[in-house]
C-alpha cells in the first residue's frame, strides 16, 4: 500500500517518487524545502516528458518557464496543467529567493499542484491502466516512521546510532505538529465561542465543524430546492424575507378589496406566464392578510387537479361553473383563479366557453389580454377582474435609461446588514470559522457597483436577448454566481487560479453551462468589448513585470483580500503559460466593467444605450423621441436591396449586367403613438413600431423593430451589406420590405443601369397619350 501521494510513481519513475517522498518528510517541519524541492520535481518530471518526444531532446537548456511554455504551445500540456505549472513554479521561485517562515499554506498549493501533475503524467506517459487516488493531505512523521525508514536507509550499527539520535531530537519537534490540522493557521483563525453561541441562537440548526451556514442559506435559492416549490398556500419566513413588492401587488390587492365589499360572484384572474410569481404573490397576500384571502376560493391551473382523469379544460369548467352564463346572476361565490395566457387562450376557444360562458368570453376579449401590440390594462366589472403579469416588466423604463428597483432590491436583502437577513447572519456565523470561494463572492455582492453592473446584465439579457426571467431562474442565477459549480475545490489550499476561476465574475460570464440565464449573460461578457482604452489596459498587462501593479491600478484590491494576496506571488506576465495569460487578462477586463470607475464609460454599449432611449419615446408616444430611428429605418430600406440613387431602390438585380430599380417615395406614420405620460415606466413594450405609408402616409405598413434587428439597421447604415443567412434571420423585416415596395411607382417608371457604362436609363409611362418612352437618365 502507497505510504504517500506519489507512490505510484516508484514502478516506472522512481526518483519523482523519491523526491515526492522527501517533500512529505519534511512538510510540516521544513515548508521552504517543500516549495524548492516541489520546483526540482517539476524540472525531473519536464525531462521525462522529454524523453517521450524525440524531437525535445534539447529542452533541457531551456529555463523551465520556457520549457514549459513551449510544452504548452506544442499541446502536450493541457490548459490546466500548464496553470499548474505555472503555480509550482512562482511557488518554487519564491521558496528558493526568499525566506519564508512556516508558510505551510504555499505548501499545501504546492503539494496539491505537484500531485495534479503527476497523477496527469501517470496517466499519459506511464500506464494506460492507472487509476488515481485520492488526493490525501501529508501525515506528520511518528516516531516509528522514522525509525522504520532510518533502517531501511542505513546498515552501519554506528551510522544507525548517529541517525536514531538525530531522528529522536527531530521527533521531539514534531511532537507539536502531529495534531495539526493540515491548514495555515493564521487563515483559519480560532473561532470565538461565546461571539458564535450568540450568532448561532438565531438559526434553528447548527452544523458540524467546517460546514457553512451561508452555504446552506444559499443552497436555498437553488430551483432545485425545496424553497423553490411555490405553492399558494405555503409561505415560508425564508420567502417572506426575499419578497419584494411590485406595483401588481398593489392592483391586486385593491382588486381584493373591492370585491370583497360586493354581494354577487366575484372572479379575479391573475393571468401570467409559467414562472412569473403568481402562486409566490398569492400565498404571500394569504400570509399577511389572511382574514381578506380567505374569503376567497384560490385555484391554479398549473398545480391542482381534482381528477387524473380528467383534463385541465374540463377542471376549469368544473372552478368556473359559478360564472356561467347560467348561474352567475344568482351566484355569491368568489374566485380568486392564476392561470397561465396560454391556458387560458385554449379555454376561451373550447366547446365549454363558446357554449356556457358568453359573458365571461366577452370580458376576457374585451380586455384585449392575448394581444401582443397593446398595453393590456387592468379590466373589470361587476363580475370580473382580470389582472395580468404580461405587461409588469421587471424593470423600469427612464427618459435616462433603465433601472430595476425589483432586481436591485432583491439583491440588497441578500446583503443587508440586519438581524432580519438569514444570509448576512450566516455570512457572520460563518466568517469567524471557515472560508470558501461563496463567502468572497458574498463580499463582492456587498459592493453596490457589483450589484448594480448585475442587474445593467440582468436588463440587457431581456432587451437584446429576449430572455424571460422568472423569480426561481433569478434566484438560482445568484446562487450560480456566488457558488462555483465544483465544490470540492479547496479554497485554503487553491491557488490564484483556481481562486481567479471561483471569483463571482467568472462564475458570472463562464457559468452558460449551468443555466440558459447564464448563457445569454455570458454573451454580454465585456472581454467582447475592445476599443482603444481596452487595449492599452491589456498592453499594460501584458508587458507588466508583476501582473498585481496592473491589477492594482485599475481597481481597489482591498475587496478582494485573499484574491489580492494570491496573485502578489503570480510575477511578470510574460512568464506564464498562455492559458494564464488568457486567464488574468479576462479577469482583469472583468473586474474593471464593475469596479474601475475611471474605465467603466468604455464598456458602455451606446447602440443599446439609444435603443433604450428610442424605447422610451415610443412607450411614451413622442414622435421627436423616434426622428433618428425612423430616418435609420427608412435608410436600411435602401441599403438593403441597393440604391443606385436617391429615393430610388433595385427591385431586381438578376442580371449582372443590368439592373432595375424603381423610385419609392415613402412617409412616416405615427398615428398607432398612444400617449403614456412621461417619468418612470413600469410596464411598456420592449420593441419599437413604426410604420410608412405612401407620400400621403396611407395605407401605412408596420414593422416590429427589437434590438437584435436594431443592431441590423446600425450595420447597414455603416457600410455592412447582409449576406443570406442574415435575410433568414431577418424574415419578419424582409417580408416588411416587401411590402413597402408596394408603395414604389414601378408601374409608371423604372430605371435601367448598366453596371458596366455606368450609365443609366429611364422607362416612363405618360398618362396623357397613354404611352412608354424610354431615355437615358
Amino acid at each position: 500500500m502507497q505510504n504517500n501521494n506519489f507512490g505510484f510513481l516508484e514502478g516506472k519513475f522512481p526518483k519523482l517518487a523519491e523526491i515526492g517522498r522527501q517533500i512529505e518528510d519534511v512538510f510540516y517541519n521544513d515548508p521552504q524545502t517543500v516549495l524548492i524541492k516541489g520546483r526540482i520535481f517539476s524540472e525531473e518530471l519536464l525531462k521525462e516528458i522529454a524523453k517521450q518526444h524525440e524531437e525535445l531532446e534539447n529542452i533541457s537548456y531551456l529555463k523551465l518557464v520556457e520549457r514549459i511554455q513551449l510544452l504548452e504551445k506544442e499541446e502536450i500540456l493541457t490548459k490546466d496543467i500548464a496553470r499548474s505549472f505555472d503555480t509550482i513554479r512562482y511557488l518554487g521561485n519564491k521558496g528558493t529567493h526568499e525566506f519564508i517562515d512556516n508558510d505551510l499554506e504555499n505548501a499545501f498549493k504546492m503539494h496539491k499542484r505537484l500531485f495534479e501533475v503527476s497523477v496527469w503524467f501517470m496517466e499519459l506517459y506511464g500506464d494506460y491502466s492507472f487509476v488515481a487516488q485520492k488526493y490525501k493531505y501529508p501525515q506528520p512523521k511518528s516516531d516509528l516512521d522514522i525509525f522504520s525508514e532510518l533502517e531501511e536507509k542505513t546498515s552501519s550499527l554506528e551510522k544507525k546510532l548517529e541517525l536514531i539520535l538525530t531522528a529522536s531530537k527531530a521527533a521531539a519537534a514534531t511532537v507539536e505538529t502531529e495534531s495539526e490540522v493540515p491548514v495555515n493557521r493564521e487563515s483559519t483563525p480560532q473561532p470565538n465561542l461565546v461571539y458564535e453561541k450568540e450568532i448561532s441562537d438565531q438559526f434553528e440548526f447548527t452544523l458540524e465543524e467546517g460546514e457553512s451556514y451561508l452555504l446552506k442559506e444559499l443552497s436555498k435559492l437553488k430551483e432545485s430546492s425545496q424553497e423553490a416549490i411555490e405553492n399558494s398556500n405555503q409561505f415560508s419566513g425564508f420567502k417572506e424575507y426575499l419578497h419584494v413588492k411590485r406595483s401588481i401587488q398593489d392592483d391586486l390587492e385593491q382588486a381584493l378589496n373591492r370585491s370583497v365589499s360586493r354581494n354577487q360572484a366575484q372572479l379575479i384572474f391573475l393571468c401570467g406566464s409559467v414562472g412569473d410569481g403568481k402562486s409566490h404573490l398569492l400565498a404571500y397576500l394569504k400570509n399577511k392578510y389572511p382574514d381578506l384571502v380567505n374569503q376567497f376560493m384560490i385555484h391554479n391551473d398549473a398545480t391542482e387537479s381534482f381528477d387524473p382523469q380528467k383534463s385541465s379544460l374540463d377542471t376549469l369548467a368544473e372552478i368556473l361553473k359559478p360564472f356561467s352564463d347560467e348561474k352567475i346572476e344568482g351566484a355569491r361565490d368568489k374566485l380568486i383563479l392564476a392561470i397561465n395566457l396560454g391556458v387560458l387562450n385554449n379555454f376561451m376557444e373550447s366547446p365549454y366557453a363558446l357554449e356556457n360562458f358568453k359573458i365571461l368570453s366577452e370580458f376576457i376579449k374585451a380586455a384585449n389580454v392575448f394581444e401582443t401590440s397593446t398595453i393590456t390594462e387592468n379590466k373589470e366589472n361587476d363580475n370580473f377582474h382580470l389582472i395580468s403579469f404580461s405587461d409588469y416588466q421587471p424593470f423600469e423604463l427612464t427618459a435616462s435609461g433603465s433601472v430595476s428597483e425589483y432586481y436591485s432590491t432583491l439583491l440588497e436583502r441578500l446583503v443587508n446588514n440586519t438581524e432580519e437577513n438569514p444570509f448576512y447572519r450566516a455570512y457572520l456565523r460563518d466568517k469567524e470559522r471557515i472560508k470558501g470561494f461563496f463567502i468572497t463572492n458574498y463580499e463582492l455582492l456587498m459592493l453596490p457597483e457589483i450589484r448594480k453592473g448585475i442587474v445593467d446584465l440582468l436588463i440587457q439579457a431581456i432587451i437584446k436577448h429576449k430572455m424571460i426571467i422568472s423569480t426561481r431562474s433569478l434566484l438560482n442565477f445568484i446562487h450560480d454566481i456566488m457558488v462555483p459549480a465544483n465544490q470540492e475545490v479547496d479554497y485554503i489550499n487553491s491557488d490564484a487560479v483556481q481562486k481567479t476561476e471561483g471569483l463571482l465574475p467568472y462564475l458570472l460570464f463562464e457559468g452558460k453551462d449551468r443555466s440558459h440565464l447564464l448563457s445569454v449573460i455570458s454573451a454580454l461578457d465585456p472581454i467582447h468589448k475592445r476599443t482603444d482604452v481596452v487595449d492599452q489596459i491589456l498592453i499594460e498587462l501584458n508587458n507588466s513585470l508583476d501582473i498585481k501593479d496592473t491589477f492594482n491600478k485599475y481597481i481597489d484590491l482591498s475587496s478582494l483580500g485573499d484574491w489580492a494576496k494570491e496573485i502578489e506571488g503570480v510575477g511578470a506576465f510574460h512568464d506564464l503559460t498562455e492559458a494564464s495569460r488568457h486567464l488574468y487578462n479576462k479577469a482583469l477586463i472583468r473586474l474593471a466593467y464593475f469596479l474601475a470607475n475611471e474605465v467603466k464609460e468604455v464598456f458602455v454599449d451606446s447602440d443599446y444605450k439609444e435603443y433604450l432611449s428610442y424605447l422610451y419615446h415610443f412607450n411614451i408616444g413622442d414622435r421627436n423621441g423616434l426622428r433618428r430611428i425612423t430616418n435609420l429605418l427608412k435608410e436600411s430600406i435602401f441599403l438593403w436591396n441597393g440604391t443606385p440613387k436617391n429615393d430610388y431602390v433595385y427591385i431586381d438585380k438578376s442580371n449582372e449586367n443590368i439592373q432595375v430599380a424603381q423610385s419609392l417615395m415613402i412617409k412616416p406614420y405615427f398615428g398607432h403613438l398612444e400617449s403614456g405620460g412621461d417619468g418612470v415606466l413600469n410596464r411598456f413594450h420592449l420593441t419599437i413600431h413604426l410604420a410608412f405609408g405612401d407620400e400621403s402616409r396611407r395605407n401605412p405598413f408596420f414593422m416590429e423593430i427589437d434590438y437584435p434587428l436594431y443592431e441590423m439597421l446600425v450595420k447597414l447604415s455603416k457600410g455592412y451589406r447582409p449576406n443570406k443567412k442574415d435575410k433568414e434571420d431577418c424574415i419578419q423585416y424582409v417580408e416588411f420590405i416587401d411590402k413597402i415596395m408596394q408603395h414604389g411607382n414601378r408601374e409608371k417608371e423604372l430605371l435601367f443601369v448598366n453596371l458596366q457604362s455606368n450609365k443609366t436609363f429611364k422607362l416612363i409611362y405618360d398618362d396623357d397619350y397613354e404611352e412608354f418612352t424610354f431615355r437615358r437618365d
